[in-house]
């Protein structure tokens, strides 16, 4: 058998954490580059003025949640709209841009509350037998959490441990690739668990 374990503190949204009221000619100045909670969130942006920018194609550059190369696209808002990088997780922002000039418009960049953590691998999982078995502590505050697991390209929710506020336990009897912690609200969990074989 092999324990694993990793704690996960997700913050609160803050909808102008990387750049408030920032104008973005082409680029937007950046006063942070990540949530500060080691989680990756998605990343929104909103206009603080009435111009619809929604003709506007934004590109967010950074980093996901383990740290490799992540680019995203998405419309710019439309007068004092957020829009957001929904179901793409940045661990830290390089730069947001804009594919035409914004002009003396002003912006406003941060994350949501939805994060999530790094993934943990599992090596041995096409070996016979294989499973896992793993609780999820909650720690601190209110958080609302999902268990996920991937087998190398979609990330699925687990059967029965999603939308948690609670302490939570499960498993796998199937082989996976990864597993990890998805939350829609700030607050602290534990996941520890246990693999067979080792």
């Amino acid at each position: 058998m092999k324990q694993f374990r990793f704690n996960a503190v997700s913050v609160a949204a803050d909808t102008d954490g990387l750049a408030d009221g920032v104008t973005a000619a082409t680029s937007m100045v950046l006063a942070a580059n990540n949530s500060g909670d080691n989680l990756a969130h998605e990343i929104t942006v909103k206009g603080v003025g009435g111009t619809d920018h929604s003709g506007k194609t934004i590109t967010v550059t950074g980093t996901d949640a383990n740290g490799g190369a992540l680019v995203h696209t998405m419309a710019g808002p439309n007068g004092t709209a957020t829009v957001t990088t929904t179901g793409v997780f940045f661990l830290t922002v390089t730069s947001i841009d804009f594919d035409a000039t914004a002009g003396a418009s002003t912006f406003d960049a941060g994350w949501n509350a939805n994060s999530v953590t790094g993934y943990q691998s599992f090596s041995n999982n096409a070996e016979a037998g294989f499973s896992i078995g793993f609780g999820v502590d909650v720690v601190a505050g209110s958080p609302n959490y999902t268990v996920q697991h991937t087998y190398g390209g979609t990330w699925f929710d687990h059967p029965s441990i999603t939308g948690e506020t609670t302490t939570q336990q499960g498993g796998y009897t199937q082989p996976i690739l990864a597993m990890r912690l998805k939350f829609s609200a700030a607050g602290s969990a534990l996941l520890s668990g246990v693999t067979n074989p080792s």
